[in-house]
Formats: C-alpha cells, sequence, structure tokens
C-alpha cells in the first residue's frame, strides 16, 4: 500500500462529526454507505471501531496492508481497530456493515467468551470463508441487527447477544484468518491488547515500552503515527472509556468506581476525569440518567 499521503481516519467512514468512543454500535446495508460514495470506499482506518462487513450479493475488492484481493458473497471480513482497509464494490452489491467499540461487548475480559476475545485482540484484517450455514445464520443475525436498528425499540437488547453470537461464528473455529503483525518492532493491537491487560494498575508509558521492548521515545512516535496521540494518551482514554462505562451501568458509587481503577485518591479521580472529559463524574453520569 503506497504511503505518499496521510491514511484518513474517522468515527463511520465519511463523517466528519465527532468520534464516539463509547459504547457504541452501528449497522447499515452496504448499499446505503457505499452507492452514494460510486460504489468505492478509499483506504481509511478507525481509531475505536472493529467492524465486520459481510456480502451477501454482488463483489468486494478489499485493499489493506496483505495487498488487494476480491471477497465475494459467502465472505466475511472483520476489520479490527485501527487497521487500514478499503474497498470497491460492483453496482448493486447487498451486504452488512456491523461496528462497534470493544467495550460494547463489557469490559470484564474473563466474562467474555473465547470468540469476543479472539476478535478484540486480532492484529490485522480476518477475512473467512463461511460454510453455507454459517452464511446463513451470520445473514440472519445481520438481517435482525438491521431491521432492529431501524425501527424497534429493544436495540440494545437485541445486538449485545446478536453481536456475540457473529463473533461467535467467525471466531470460535482454530483458524483466525490468518492474522499477522506487519510492523515490525511495533504492533498496534500489542500496545493496545497490554493496555487492555493493565490499564487499571500500570499508566505509565515506561512499562508498556518496555513490554514491547522499545524506548518511550520509539513507543510515542508509532502512537503518534497510528492514533495521532502519544502512549500517555492512549492509557488515559483507556482509563475514560472504563469510567465512562461504571458510570454510566454499573450502579457503583463514584469513590468505589474510583478504587476500582487503581486510584487511592477518589477526589484524585474526579479532578482526573474533569480534565479529560470537561465535567465532573457526577455530572457524566447525571446526564447519562437524564438521557
Amino acid at each position: 500500500m503506497t504511503s505518499g499521503t496521510p491514511i484518513p481516519r474517522y468515527h463511520l467512514y465519511g463523517d466528519g462529526g465527532e468520534v464516539e468512543d463509547f459504547d457504541f454500535f452501528h449497522i447499515e446495508t452496504i448499499r446505503a454507505r457505499s452507492k452514494p460514495l460510486g460504489w468505492s470506499l478509499e483506504p481509511h482506518s478507525h481509531m475505536h471501531l472493529h467492524q465486520v462487513l459481510m456480502i451477501t450479493k454482488g463483489l468486494g475488492r478489499l485493499i489493506d496492508d496483505a495487498g488487494e484481493r476480491e471477497v465475494p458473497p459467502g465472505t466475511a471480513v472483520f476489520n479490527p481497530a485501527g487497521s487500514v482497509h478499503g474497498w470497491t464494490f460492483t453496482p448493486e452489491t447487498e451486504g452488512y456493515v456491523l461496528s462497534f467499540t470493544g467495550d460494547y461487548l463489557g469490559s470484564d475480559d474473563a466474562s467474555r467468551s473465547h470468540a469476543e476475545r479472539r476478535a478484540l485482540k486480532a492484529e490485522a484484517t480476518c477475512v473467512f470463508e463461511t460454510a453455507p450455514e454459517d452464511h446463513r445464520r451470520l445473514g440472519f443475525y445481520l438481517a435482525e441487527m438491521a431491521g432492529e436498528f431501524d425501527s424497534g425499540e429493544r436495540r440494545r437488547d437485541v445486538f449485545r447477544p446478536l453481536l456475540a453470537l457473529v463473533l461467535v461464528v467467525l471466531f470460535s473455529r482454530s483458524g483466525d484468518g490468518g492474522t499477522t503483525d506487519r510492523t515490525p518492532g511495533f504492533s498496534l493491537f500489542r500496545f493496545r491488547a497490554l493496555v487492555e491487560d493493565h490499564f487499571r494498575t500500570e499508566r505509565s508509558p515506561e512499562f508498556y515500552a518496555g513490554e514491547m521492548g522499545l524506548s518511550v521515545s520509539r513507543l510515542n512516535r508509532y502512537c503518534r503515527l497510528f492514533t495521532d496521540r502519544t502512549a500517555a494518551q492512549s492509557i488515559r482514554d483507556r482509563v475514560v472509556v472504563e469510567a465512562k462505562r461504571l458510570l454510566a451501568f454499573s450502579g457503583l458509587g463514584i469513590s468505589q468506581i474510583a478504587y476500582d481503577l487503581g486510584y487511592e485518591d477518589p477526589a484524585y479521580f474526579s479532578r482526573f476525569f474533569r480534565k479529560e472529559t470537561g465535567e465532573s463524574p457526577a455530572d457524566f453520569r447525571s446526564r447519562q440518567d437524564l438521557g
């Protein structure tokens, strides 16, 4: 893949609005997103979103770090957050694109299924040639989610279990699409996996640089290249996402949330949260209750 110009990063492709990095889910048809764009999506990445794309009719051509390949019906593609990918489709191609942040599956790694853990730790684009029965199942799950997304009132109750089933179909088998670490000396996906495992107890970039065999300056250089954030900012981002999730959904007191996230002083946690988000933990929780 050429690198003469920066690869654009989007929330959803082409959207210029504020990036939603917290508890986000979206599903749409390939037609809805790509037909207005001439059936072509230039190479890009999503900083926070994992995506599943499945073609049910027509033909797609995927470009990613591995090159270009055709994607026929019966094939599903998983793009982990941060991976670069672009698409062209034959006119009137049909199928679905499902997008979600990792925390939509919950944050407790031990409570996630084996398939969910494998998906969230995927290191590159995964291409799955599904058996006919699995293709039928995926089509049913995605169609149910798309219908509920457009008109349903039970979105969260429907999306979470069906998303879990999609990942089970894709990631429960022995193969994982042949993912590889394509950046010698650094892997964005390994860095994110380390942050996921240690963000409650390790906030120092020196820890993560040491685990990856890099200097802090090299780690920061790669983090800025791939995410426009330093290593320290990326770690803080993960703490903030978890704090938001606990404030919105756990019912725990703010002091208990601070302790859960490794802060001995709840007041210090509140100051940290306000500095990072512009509002206090209590104000953020109140907004979720009103919503």
